[in-house]
C-alpha cells in the first residue's frame, strides 16, 4: 500500500528535473548520454529516477557487429514505403550490417496503434537478432548508425521537415530507435494502450529509466521527413479527413493517450502489467517474406 503523503506527491503537479546527475561513460563516437533534466515529474518520482540514477558509476558503452531486426510500423503508406526501403537498404548495405526487416502492417480500419504494432513484431524476430532498431517509414536515413550497441539510443539529433536541419529535443524518443534485446526484455517492451497519436515514445523513454538504464543519441545522427498529414487529420487510410466524427474521436484518444501517460509519469501505473507479457485480442492475417523483407500484417480485434 502507498502512503497516504506519496499519494499526494503524485497527485501534485510536475516539474522539470532541476539538475541531471552527471554519469562517468566512455567516450564512443558520438554516442552520449540523454540529459533527464528536461523530464517533466512530481516530487516523488524525482526522487525516485534520481535514486535509480545514482546508483550508476559509468556507463559502459560498446558498439559492435551483431545481427539487427529492423521493425517498421506500418498502414496506408504505399508511397512511403517505395522510396525508404532502398534508401534503408543502402545505409544498411553500405555499414556491413547483417540485418531482416520486419513490416508490421496493421490491417484493420480500427485506429493506429503503433507500439502494440511493434511489440508483437519482436515475437516474430529473428532469434540470432541481438538488437532491434524501431523505425517510423516517414523518416529518411539522412545520416544514422545502424551498428549495435549495448545501450539504447535514438539515432539521430537532427530533423529536417522543410529546407534546414534543426536540432530535436533529446527526450523525444520516437521516430529511430535503437534497442538491445535484452534492454527491451528487461523493460517489457512498449505499452499496449496508446491508440492513434501520442506519448507512446514518452512513456518507453521512461520505462528505461525506471529500470535503471541510460538511454543515449547519437549527436551527429540525421533524418529527413517524408511529408505527412498530422495523425490527428487523418482517416484509418490516412487520408486528411474533414469528418468531424473522425477528428472528434481522434482527438479524443489523444487526450485518452495524455491520460494514461500522466498516470505513468506519477506512479500509479505499472509497466510490469502492461507490455510484451501482456499482448492480447490480435490476429495475424498473414506472413509473406522476400529479400530479407517479411511482412505481418497484424488485425487487432478490439480498439481498447
Amino acid at each position: 500500500m502507498k502512503k497516504i503523503k506519496d499519494i499526494i506527491q503524485m497527485a501534485l503537479p510536475s516539474s522539470k528535473i532541476q539538475n541531471d546527475i552527471q554519469i562517468k561513460y566512455n567516450q564512443c563516437g558520438t554516442l552520449r548520454p540523454i540529459n533527464i533534466s528536461e523530464l517533466s515529474l512530481t516530487i516523488s518520482m524525482k526522487k525516485k529516477v534520481l535514486d535509480i540514477r545514482q546508483q550508476h558509476d559509468k556507463i559502459n558503452i560498446i558498439r559492435d557487429n551483431q545481427k539487427l531486426t529492423l521493425i517498421i510500423p506500418y498502414r496506408n503508406r504505399e508511397e512511403h514505403l517505395k522510396e525508404f526501403l532502398p534508401a534503408l537498404q543502402n545505409r544498411l548495405n553500405e555499414q556491413n550490417i547483417d540485418y531482416e526487416i520486419l513490416i508490421a502492417e496493421q490491417n484493420d480500419t480500427k485506429p493506429f496503434n503503433r507500439a502494440k504494432l511493434l511489440n508483437i513484431a519482436t515475437l516474430y524476430s529473428n532469434p540470432e537478432s541481438k538488437y532491434f532498431v524501431f523505425h517510423d517509414v516517414d523518416a529518411m536515413p539522412t545520416l544514422l548508425d545502424y551498428r549495435y550497441c549495448n545501450q539504447t539510443v535514438k539515432l539521430f539529433n537532427y530533423i529536417n521537415r522543410c529546407k534546414e536541419y534543426e536540432k530535436y529535443p533529446q527526450t523525444v524518443f520516437g521516430g529511430v530507435t535503437l534497442v538491445p534485446k535484452k534492454i527491451f526484455t528487461d523493460i517489457n517492451g512498449f505499452s499496449n494502450n496508446y491508440w492513434q497519436w501520442g506519448k507512446e515514445d514518452d512513456d518507453f523513454l521512461l520505462r528505461h529509466i525506471l529500470k535503471g538504464h541510460m538511454p543515449l543519441y547519437d549527436t551527429s545522427g540525421k533524418i529527413n521527413m517524408l511529408p505527412h498529414p498530422r495523425a490527428l487529420l487523418s482517416d484509418s487510410q490516412g487520408n486528411v479527413s474533414t469528418k468531424k466524427s473522425i477528428l472528434k474521436n481522434n482527438e479524443k484518444l489523444s487526450q485518452r493517450n495524455k491520460k494514461i501517460f500522466s498516470m505513468f509519469k506519477r506512479g500509479l501505473l505499472n509497466q510490469d502489467d502492461d507490455g510484451i507479457n501482456s499482448i492480447t485480442d490480435y490476429t495475424i492475417s498473414s506472413i509473406s517474406a522476400k529479400n530479407h523483407i517479411k511482412t505481418i500484417k497484424i488485425k487487432f480485434d478490439k480498439s481498447l
